[in-house]
């Protein structure tokens, strides 16, 4: 912007590194707290009733298919971190492909549940944690959607690969991996809906 311009070059680049240090320190805290939340869940979700009724496995292979782009980004997101030897982003591509292999599993079990008795229509276990689930996947899935608006703002993959191929590259797994976000949420609402439900009402 023209009052960005008035200032001194070197307080818009330590201005520009901050909020970059900044976007990453917020996306690995997600997505770390994601993990313990995922892990915890897991434990409640697993003291419900296993639905018998036979349920659509459409949602299971609608969460699959986008997997394979998390490993493609992650790949080609790896590479310029050890390169630049950037610990940070190392870790933010460790974290989201662990985040992802403990979290479909869980929903993919959790679909499956059911609740006959009414100690576990009442208490509910691991409702509150669906329920963060749902507005962190959200929340990601808004995150990712800003990320494409920013471009190459302060992304070392476009130093490493170039403009055009890593555009390429982030083009093909970019969408992928915000529909996964997004069905994932919409996956959790129908968990938060049903799965606190008896097997005969549930799905």
């Amino acid at each position: 912007s023209f009052s960005l311009s008035l200032l001194p070059r070197g307080f818009c680049s330590d201005y520009r590194d901050t909020g970059i240090l900044l976007d990453d320190i917020f996306e690995v805290t997600v997505l770390g707290i994601m993990i313990f939340a995922t892990i915890a869940a897991y434990y409640q979700t697993t003291r419900l009733d296993i639905n018998p009724h036979p349920i659509s496995r459409l949602d299971d292979v609608l969460l699959f298919i986008a997997i394979p782009a998390f490993f493609s980004e992650s790949l080609f997101s790896m590479i310029p971190a050890f390169e630049n030897s950037s610990i940070l982003n190392g870790f933010i591509v460790f974290t989201q492909l662990a985040q992802i292999l403990i979290q479909t599993p869980w929903i993919c079990d959790a679909l499956r549940r059911c609740s006959n008795t009414e100690e576990l229509q009442q208490k509910k276990p691991g409702k509150e944690l669906v329920t963060f689930m749902t507005i962190a996947n959200v929340s990601l899935w808004v995150y990712y959607t800003f990320s494409v608006k920013t471009g190459d703002f302060g992304d070392e993959r476009y130093e490493y690969y170039g403009d055009v191929l890593w555009s390429i590259l982030n083009h093909l797994s970019l969408p992928l991996i915000m529909f996964y976000r997004f069905h994932s949420s919409v996956c959790l609402v129908d968990i938060w809906r049903h799965s606190y439900e008896p097997g005969e009402m549930a799905h």
